[in-house]
């Protein structure tokens, strides 16, 4: 049993940056052992580093079977919240399922558990909308020392929900027991340092400071985490805080992805492909973001993908860029539901029957529109609907589906609803088909 748990706080220590440099195959191989040899927090672990979500849920399931509460939470989120498109929780003894699994975990005081159930009754999806209970579910969480569940709660004291007045004083306190927290798990686990480098930057419960972010990013990079050296990279790249160094932000980059940072490779492929410092080569280019794709980080998907449908610098694949959309958009990748759905309603000869195609775009823009919240997604459902391409004609429909685009920060929807005829259409849209205002 020894060698188990051995195994098992290896991989710990790798992620807390106390066991050398840290790299994540060597991490999902020292969980994958422990879980293999049936120890339930190896698995739990495991299940939070894999890429697929189906891959993930298992390793949950079987955390959680075998008594291990915190799994019980990260198996509801992944149902309830984040899941792809084949694992997000449909039907309705799924949902109640999933519900059960996160109550558990929370009365059971395992505080991830509590904060799923506040997120989704702040949401009211897939549940009906609670703002009272998920307030109570946030604070329970923020009590047990999840920032998220502070940080949650204290957005929604900000803001003043279903019409009460905002709580700044309120507010003010849960963000800085968010910011305590973060300090302390940054100084243990490196995973929040990310999140520690955020509050500095935005003044989230502490003073703005840009310096004291930068410090933050720098000592975890240092300390061996790939994801801040990746974002210490992008401060470099930029100039604005720290001294420009664009060669010193490529090595940085280089760094994060030969340990297993998919971030890392793309903006390391960014730089190859902009020529900056580094030279332009096709090839380099097509690895690091084939790399990035399989690590996980999925607008490296669909920059492959988007390479393949053009034929620019691969072989033309229309097959192999719809599956890498497919991919990036079952993953909630960035707009990648959106790129799947320009790709199926195009005219492109990607072999797939027009009325299949348009069925799977309506399911992708759906999910990416309400289980992601993209209004780019939500853009492209409204013009379907005043088009009538895959939905009756419906202009009330689709000025509904513009304004929830428009809410979520899509211009382009914005300005159609002012002005249709004057609001940028997708690529797909046949010009004489524009509609009038």
């Amino acid at each position: 049993m020894n060698h188990i748990v051995s195994c098992r706080n290896y991989g710990l220590l790798m992620q807390r940056g106390k066991a050398g440099r840290r790299n994540e195959g060597r991490i999902l191989d020292a969980f994958r052992k422990g879980c293999d040899a049936n120890d339930a927090e190896s698995c739990d672990e495991l299940g939070s580093l894999l890429v697929e979500d189906t891959e993930s849920a298992a390793m949950y399931r079987k955390s959680c079977d075998a008594g291990y509460m915190p799994a019980c939470g990260h198996l509801a989120a992944l149902l309830l919240v984040s899941g792809d498109m084949g694992v997000l929780a449909e039907k309705e003894s799924d949902i109640k399922a999933a519900m059960a699994l996160a109550q558990k975990g929370c009365e059971a005081g395992h505080p991830n558990s509590c904060t799923i159930l506040g997120g989704v009754y702040r949401k009211g999806k897939p549940v009906k909308k609670d703002h009272k209970l998920a307030k109570q579910y946030l604070e329970r969480a923020c009590e047990m020392g999840d920032y998220r569940g502070c940080a949650v709660a204290g957005t929604m004291y900000e803001l003043g929900w279903d019409g009460e007045k905002p709580d700044e004083e309120r507010s003010g306190m849960l963000h800085r027991k968010a910011f305590e927290l973060l300090q302390t798990l940054c100084a243990d686990k490196l995973d929040s340092c990310d999140k520690l480098a955020e509050y500095h930057a935005d003044g989230f419960g502490t003073k703005k400071d840009p310096q004291k972010e930068i410090e933050v990013l720098r000592d975890a990079c240092d300390r061996g985490h790939p994801g801040t050296c990746v974002l210490l990279g992008i401060k470099m790249e930029e100039g604005k805080i720290v001294t420009k160094d664009v060669l010193g932000a490529g090595d940085l980059y280089r760094r994060a992805c030969e340990d297993g940072e998919g971030a890392g490779c793309y903006r390391l492929a960014y730089l190859h492909a902009a020529g900056k410092g580094l030279p332009k080569d096709e090839s380099k280019i097509t690895a690091l973001l084939s790399q990035s794709c399989d690590l996980g980080f999925m607008a490296s998907c669909i920059w492959l993908a988007t390479k393949q449908r053009a034929g620019d610098g691969v072989p033309k694949d229309l097959k192999s860029s719809v599956d890498l959309r497919r991919r990036a958009c079952s993953h909630r990748g960035k707009e990648g539901c959106g790129q799947l759905a320009l790709l199926l309603l195009g005219k492109d000869e990607h072999g797939i029957p027009r009325k299949e195609a348009e069925a799977e775009a309506i399911r992708a823009l759906t999910f990416g529109c309400e289980q992601v919240e993209s209004g780019y997604e939500c853009y492209q459902l409204a013009w379907m609907h005043d088009l009538g391409v895959g939905f009756p004609k419906n202009r009330t429909r689709a000025r509904a589906l513009a304004q929830q685009a428009c809410d979520l920060g899509e211009a382009a929807a914005c300005q159609w609803l002012k002005d249709p005829a004057k609001g940028q259409s997708p690529t797909w849209v046949d010009p004489t088909q524009q509609p009038k205002k």
